[in-house]
């Protein structure tokens, strides 16, 4: 079994409990991409989207062209 398996339903249930106070800003990214692309990690995703643009609001202000030039 892999070490990531049931990390979307921790992450979810984090949420639940939580809210996104405690998220930082690729964990809220990675969170929002669950939504987005099914069965891939997000997380290395995320991690690459704020480094690119610098912060959340960076990546949520971008365009879908710049953003869909992130591999």
């Amino acid at each position: 079994m892999s070490i990531h398996a049931g990390h979307r339903q921790r992450v979810k249930e984090r949420f639940l409990n939580n809210g996104l106070d405690d998220f930082r800003e690729h964990e809220v990214l990675e969170f929002l991409l669950f939504y987005c692309i099914p069965r891939k990690n997000t997380n290395e995703i995320a991690h690459r989207l704020i480094q690119h643009f610098g912060s959340l609001k960076n990546v949520m202000k971008a365009s879908v062209k710049d953003l869909a030039q992130i591999e």
